[in-house]
């Protein structure tokens, strides 16, 4: 009978033995749940997050296509179309832009779409059909909107269209509509077949050449694709060019709301690092249990050795106990877990910003649930390959003899001597305080000494166990890092340069379109109304025309010799542009640019300054300040040095000469915030500029006022931008210290949880490891209670081993995180402009003297839980 073969015999005594601990199988659920927890939250937020944001990111392009070729001719798209590979094909003939006076600032592209496409671009009517008659059309809400035309199918659509460098003016009937998205680059508008054909014909000229005009996009195809698999779309669509074959140069363009396409390795990494840090955290406590669990229960499974059972057996019976565990704390994990990601998502989503884009509904797919399930579980088996093992491989009667500490080896590899005989030896001299069995006199023997050794006796737990606790106490002093980095003032500068600023709502859309914004929305009736509004200090307008440089000969010789010559710009024009751009500008002698008119507060807030920003010669209106050829390596290339000669143009042709004052920066919260590759801006004091371009109201206005009046200012301008003029919108300061503060707690809420359930991690971990310690040593306690040792000395004992685990722990966890703050924080940290770092150990200095009286507590309760059985009775149960 030493074979035993009976699988039910072998489940019934596993589920008998792990009912026999109910109080150790609670902190295994416990353990299990914890895990589960962090699992499914991350996965939670997460996927919610992912799928959210892949979802708005489709509505903002305008498309769920993996990708599409652009400007094709018909011939061009017949090749793509009769690809076999390629699991779904469509197109759009792009008609031209509606340039209606109500749709200024929403931009609307008029198109032709196949059935298809119109579901894929999001622009299929929910409301009537797609056109099919010359005259019909199908427009969003919110287009009908901006024109005031119902939403009421047969209505009359008066439409201006811009066709290329044609007006086509056409009065249409509405056959459909959608809801349109407020996040959408644009607007669409659905025509028929027959009147694109006529208003736009497609060209059969190629624009494989990848330089295809602006003037030329009416009537060319535009291919969207669906592959099989949505990874790795750049190699798929480069597999497709090369099988239709087209030249490098083709136009495509790949859906960016793809993830698997755009995950860089940077942000790959993070994420196995995180789901790394719950692994093992969940590993240390888990493995820790069932570890210390065999080791409590290690007679018992000698036992069952001598009665038969393999060392297969008992390691099935080991696994059978935590598949049942696992069965208890993985569902209540996981339920656990959805709240905790309910709960977070919505700080998340406001701390990203993405408020405006995304509802903050869990996106609770079965992915997650699987995928957490599976995670836990697969940490719950990893954790038992050890404990199994042990199990398995113990004799009868090293089982029937064992002691905490019998596993140690001695230098040869072999069992060393019983730590119990140590102890009796110790014991032995406590009780005469004189001399060794060998005639030396030995050394003062303490409790903390003895506490000293027997944490040496298991080296193995204790490292688990400080790796444990030190875990969550190296999380928070990096999340305190990074968070006390943050430098609120740093991030407002960024933000906006004044207590308010406001603008047309057009200006910070993110639209495409040029034409689409307004950069002279600051009325003169706000104006007005500022000039009475209460506790203004201080005022700054900007002001701004699109005109392109006047290059004379002699400032061309010097772009020659600076820009076109120069390795750093050139090698920028090859990562953003390309050399016949480049060669282009250089023949023509043309540049990008525009003309700023400042104010004093304007130009006292100018970045990067090389030479002298003096108001008063500023102001004269001879001087004007230039901007930089910024290149990669963040150093601008200067187009123009202090004291040289440029002339300024406006609309009229008119041109004067201005002496270049200073070489600047307009800051990023002041300008269009939209950037060429080849921008050279000149910057006027604004009596010059309006006097050299004409009257015209400001891009912004930016004011300070007192302290006492911010919240009544803040209630005026929201009122005002709401109901007076919604055409305008503003921006705070207290808008901007509340975005700070939603950014700078989502790292600290998360952060902070995550923290937490770490120590509690540890701390289970560390409990249950001193109460196995102590109920695995209660003989070894009584017999040395019986040479003479005290239960006062006892009890200072176990104190002073949970003392050893905090002062090991907080050792570790300092040195730990000073490596972590300068390795991993700073470098993080660094990637935001308003990150400041500064080493600190404040949250380790706080806790460990917590750690401290927990680590002192808990022996303590378990000295006192022991001492409710006499010396005697204690002494009686032992073999």
């Amino acid at each position: 009978m030493r074979n035993v073969k009976n699988q039910q015999v072998i489940r019934r005594i596993a589920d008998r033995t792990r009912k026999a601990g109910k109080s150790r199988n609670i902190i295994a659920v416990l353990a299990i749940a914890l895990t589960t927890i962090l699992f499914t939250t991350v996965f939670t937020v997460g996927g919610s997050i992912i799928e959210k944001h892949q979802r708005a990111v489709m509505r903002e392009v305008g498309t769920s296509s993996h990708a599409g070729f652009k400007y094709l001719t018909q011939e061009e798209y017949d090749i793509v179309r009769k690809d076999e590979k390629l699991k779904e094909v469509s197109c759009r003939i792009f008609v031209g832009s509606a340039v209606n006076r109500e749709l200024a600032k929403l931009h609307t592209e008029i198109s032709f779409y196949e059935e298809l496409d119109a579901r894929m671009n999001f622009c299929y009517p929910e409301k009537g059909h797609m056109p099919g008659k010359e005259d019909e059309i199908v427009l969003s809400d919110l287009t009908l909107e901006a024109l005031g035309i119902p939403c009421e199918i047969g209505v009359k659509v008066p439409l201006t269209i811009q066709v290329n460098e044609e007006t086509v003016e056409k009065t249409f009937t509405l056959c459909g509509y959608f809801k349109g998205d407020r996040i959408a680059m644009a607007q669409t508008g659905a025509v028929s077949k027959e009147f694109a054909d006529w208003a736009a014909p497609t060209p059969t000229a190629s624009a494989m050449d990848g330089n295809v005009d602006a003037l030329d996009y009416a009537g060319r195809i535009m291919a969207d694709l669906n592959f099989p698999v949505e990874f790795n779309l750049t190699g798929q669509v480069e597999e497709l060019r090369e099988r239709c074959g087209f030249p490098e140069t083709a136009p495509v363009g790949i859906n960016w709301a793809y993830l698997g396409d755009t995950m860089d390795y940077e942000t790959i990494f993070l994420v196995v690092c995180l789901l790394l840090i719950i692994v093992i955290s969940g590993y240390l406590i888990i493995y820790n249990i069932f570890y210390i669990n065999v080791y409590q229960d290690i007679r018992y499974y000698g036992l069952l050795k001598t009665i038969g059972m393999t060392g297969k057996q008992l390691r099935k019976m080991v696994y059978r106990q935590a598949q049942m565990l696992s069965l208890w704390g993985i569902p209540v994990g996981l339920a656990v877990g959805v709240v905790t990601g309910k709960f977070l998502l919505p700080v998340f989503i406001n701390a990203l910003q993405l408020a405006d884009v995304l509802d903050a509904e869990v996106e609770l797919k079965l992915w997650v649930i699987v995928g957490s399930a599976v995670f836990s579980y697969l940490t719950v088996a990893l954790s038992c390959i050890r404990p199994c093992r042990i199990a398995s491989k113990v004799s009868p009667i090293e089982a029937v003899r064992f002691t905490e500490g019998w596993e140690e080896k001695d230098r040869a590899g072999k069992r060393s001597l019983c730590f119990r005989k140590r102890e009796k030896i110790q014991a032995e001299e406590i009780r005469r305080g004189e001399k060794g069995a060998k005639g030396k006199k030995t050394r003062h023997i303490t409790s903390w000494r003895m506490a000293g050794q027997n944490i040496r006796r298991s080296r193995k737990k204790v490292v688990i166990v400080v790796t444990s606790l030190s875990m969550s106490l190296i999380l928070l002093n990096s999340v305190y890092t990074l968070v006390r980095g943050y430098d609120v003032d740093s991030f407002i500068a960024r933000r906006i340069l004044s207590d308010f600023s406001v603008a047309d709502a057009s200006l910070d859309s993110g639209s495409p379109s040029r034409d689409s914004i307004v950069t002279d929305g600051v009325t003169e009736e706000f104006l007005e109304e500022l000039e009475r509004l209460e506790g203004v200090e201080e005022t700054g307008n900007i002001y701004v025309k699109d005109i392109e440089p006047v290059i004379s000969e002699e400032n061309y010789a010097l772009l020659e010799e600076r820009i076109f010559e120069n390795p750093r710009a050139q090698e920028r024009w090859a990562k953003y542009a390309s050399t016949e751009a480049a060669n282009a500008w250089r023949k023509s002698r043309e540049m990008d640019g525009r003309v700023y008119g400042i104010g004093k507060m304007i130009m006292e807030k100018l970045e990067n300054p090389e030479g002298e920003l003096d108001w008063e010669k500023f102001e004269t209106g001879d001087y004007v300040i230039v901007t930089r050829f910024w290149t990669d390596d963040g150093e601008g290339i200067d187009f123009f040095l202090p004291g040289e000669k440029v002339t300024v143009c406006n609309e009229a042709g008119e041109t004067r000469e201005y002496e270049v004052l200073a070489v600047a920066e307009i800051p990023y919260v002041c300008g269009l915030k939209t950037f060429g590759v080849f921008d050279c801006d000149y910057i006027l004091p604004e009596e010059e500029f309006l006097d050299l371009m004409g009257e015209q109201q400001p891009m912004r206005t930016f004011f300070n006022v007192g302290a006492d009046q911010e919240e009544t200012t803040e209630a005026w301008m929201e009122d005002y931008c709401e109901h007076v003029n919604p055409q305008l919108q503003y921006q705070s300061k207290a808008s901007a210290e509340a975005e700070f503060e939603e950014y700078k707690n989502m790292y600290t809420i998360a952060g902070s949880i995550l923290a937490f359930v770490l120590a509690l991690i540890g701390i289970l971990n560390f409990i249950n490891a001193m109460v196995t310690s102590v109920l695995s040593r209660k003989q070894e306690f009584a017999m040395m209670e019986a040479v003479g040792m005290t239960g006062r000395q006892l009890k200072q004992m176990l104190c002073f081993e949970g003392g050893f685990y905090a002062l090991y722990t907080g050792i570790w966890s300092i040195v730990i995180s000073g490596l972590v703050s300068v390795l991993v924080v700073k470098p993080f940290g660094d990637e935001v402009y308003f990150f400041q770092w500064h080493f600190t150990v404040l949250p380790l200095v706080i806790c460990i003297p917590l750690l401290a009286a927990i680590a002192a507590l808990v022996p303590a309760v378990c000295h006192r839980h022991m001492n409710r059985l006499s010396v005697v009775e204690r002494m009686r149960r032992m073999e």
